[in-house]
């Protein structure tokens, strides 16, 4: 790295890598505009849901589906040579498709990619990355929908690693807190969509990122969105070869389109945000 006060970062969320040649086809392309970037990115950061059920085919054997076509893995896509971006680090937390079945265990996850939860500081580049995970299914709502929240010990791991954190402190987690815009029952129009406060847990959240948190990175909804609150920058990228949410489902925003996000940090500051379209839409 030529000079450590001015690189780039890719984010990006929602791959289903592995589930079949249309999302391989995307996600492919999330690898080859992040491959093609003229300042290669530092790191890459995807939120969750990087394959689509969990199975071992998909994280990385590879496989042939019902119409016999070979399908590659998202390890495999990661990994290729020529296509993928197998030299630079790629970090990734689980989402809910992550698991193996409905609400399964993370043991594949585990397996393939690391561990559910990470968070390391790089004095270098004034640079904190804190990884969570809250697609921990807590209950069920009045609908019968998952409600997803971190387990009881994911929190204070957050509160631990924020004691020392840098200028440029980035929190990446799957599903987007239910605050501000995302918080109105009419913005999103499906209630899972969002965590709430089932066990205080999106208040402990807040207090223990309050002032030490810079960007917090989120997946899960289909689109591409931000807000700030509370003084914290939250983006939403969930473009990366999953189906896109249709035209309205996020009031008031652009039609959703596949794509990944460059982030520009200067002397531990990000100064630039680059939504980058990957050749597809709704």
């Amino acid at each position: 790295m030529k000079n450590p006060n001015d690189f780039t970062f890719v984010f990006m969320g929602d791959g289903w890598a592995g589930d079949g040649q249309t999302s391989n086809t995307i996600f492919g392309l999330a690898l080859s505009a992040a491959r093609s970037l003229k300042r290669k990115p530092l790191f890459i950061l995807h939120s969750g849901d990087s394959v689509f059920t969990g199975t071992a085919k998909e994280f990385k054997t590879g496989g042939t589906y019902t119409d016999k076509v070979p399908v590659k893995s998202l390890l495999q896509l990661i990994r290729d040579p020529k296509k993928g971006v197998p030299d630079i680090p790629f970090f990734i937390v689980p989402g809910n498709h992550d698991r193996t079945g409905i609400n399964g265990p993370l043991t594949n996850f585990r397996t393939f990619i690391g561990p559910t939860r990470f968070g390391f500081n790089l004095p270098r580049i004034k640079t904190t990355i804190i990884g969570l995970n809250n697609v921990q299914q807590l209950g069920l709502d009045k609908n019968n929908k998952p409600v997803y929240g971190f387990s009881p010990t994911e929190l204070n791991f957050l509160k631990r690693k924020l004691t020392k954190s840098m200028k440029n402190s980035l929190v990446l987690m799957h599903v987007p807190p239910r605050i501000g815009k995302w918080g109105n029952p009419n913005y999103f129009k499906d209630p899972e969509s969002t965590f709430g406060n089932q066990n205080g847990q999106l208040t402990r959240f807040l207090n223990r990122i309050r002032g030490k948190v810079r960007h917090v990175l989120v997946g899960h909804v289909h689109a591409f969105d931000t807000l700030k609150f509370q003084g914290t920058r939250y983006v939403l990228s969930g473009g990366a070869g999953a189906p896109l949410v249709k035209q309205g489902f996020l009031k008031g925003t652009r039609t959703p389109i596949f794509h990944i996000v460059e982030f520009t940090v200067r002397k531990g500051i990000v100064v630039k945000r680059r939504v980058i379209p990957i050749g597809f839409t709704a």
